[in-house]
């Protein structure tokens, strides 16, 4: 369990209410106009600031993105192993029933994202917390492939039982950066 330090909360509040103008519109399925998209934003900014937090924690080596409010981001972060850099994108789960993680099938295919972290975020008191379920690579997915329409487009769906534990994340990173031949193909930039 990590609990989201307040600057990191501060943070997410306001990255929330610059962008709900405008990233939010690119996927406008959440009721309640631009208040509940500032609050799903916000949701998911928190799952983010607790993934920094942890690689913080963690030294696991990053830079956070920095794209503008304005524009829909293509990575949360770029975590680096000795020879290696990955693009992390981390799924914010909000609700006690949610137990998948999904990734739209269109965004999948468009973005050059290699690992995917899923978090739950308990907003029940002000001390806001993310547990974190597990993490994939975009093979994982794709080798799964099972695709679902939950009521809003086609996603690839992992189940909790199908993500690896955290705790085996800087292995991957040093084990990775050490082969010669590799099935993960990571982004170079």
């Amino acid at each position: 369990m990590v609990i989201i330090k307040k600057k990191l909360i501060e943070e997410a509040k306001e990255y929330s209410k610059l962008s709900k103008f405008f990233t939010s519109n690119k996927h406008d399925f959440h009721e309640g106009g631009l208040d509940a998209k500032e609050k799903k934003m916000f949701e998911g900014k928190l799952g983010e600031k607790g993934i920094k937090q942890f690689f913080l924690e963690s030294n696991i080596k990053f830079k956070e993105d920095d794209s503008s409010y304005r524009v829909a981001d293509d990575y949360d972060f770029v975590i680096f192993s000795d020879s290696k850099k990955y693009l992390v994108d981390v799924k914010t789960r909000t609700q006690k029933h949610h137990f998948k993680t999904l990734e739209m099938v269109k965004q999948l295919n468009i973005k050059k994202i290699n690992l995917y972290i899923s978090v739950k975020l308990s907003t029940e008191t002000q001390n806001y917390k993310i547990e974190i379920v597990g993490w994939c690579t975009k093979e994982d997915i794709i080798k799964i492939n099972r695709i679902e329409n939950l009521g809003y487009l086609d996603n690839y769906v992992m189940h909790d039982k199908e993500l690896r534990n955290i705790n085996t994340l800087k292995t991957y990173l040093s084990y990775n950066s050490l082969s010669v031949e590799n099935e993960y193909q990571p982004v170079l930039f």
